[in-house]
């Protein structure tokens, strides 16, 4: 009877250390999920104080766009043309087949602590297919 108590022990105890090392696994950061921040050489801006940046997720081929500019010359129509522009450039160069928006574009007014000027910032999610 001793035996076989040692025995469910012993069992039990390698059991737990096997699934330790699985739960462990579980709690690590997924390899590869860092955002990169992507300034596009070509940004397709007519508004000179228009600037265009992407946040590039790789492992989950998501990509949000703000496009920011001063808030009194922000022309919606623009904003989306140079964001068109820029995904279709994006997914040239990275070999992907088509995007789909994840959520609704939208636009955002803000003013600057530092400066007190006042800018918009158009933002929009796709997440590209290869």
């Amino acid at each position: 009877m001793k035996k076989f108590f040692a025995v469910i022990t012993a069992m039990i105890c390698l059991t737990g250390a096997v699934f330790a090392d699985e739960v462990e696994d579980l709690l690590k950061e997924p390899v590869g999920n860092e955002i990169q921040t992507i300034i596009p050489e070509d940004q397709h801006v007519t508004n000179k104080t228009a600037k265009v940046r992407l946040e590039y997720t790789p492992l989950t081929d998501e990509v949000r766009l703000y496009y920011t500019c001063a808030a009194v010359q922000f022309d919606q129509g623009e904003a989306m043309n140079t964001a068109l522009a820029v995904l279709k450039d994006f997914q040239e160069k990275n070999q992907y087949y088509s995007y789909k928006y994840m959520r609704r574009d939208s636009v955002k007014y803000y003013k600057d602590e530092k400066t007190g000027f006042k800018w918009a910032q158009y933002f929009s999610y796709v997440r590209f297919q290869r």
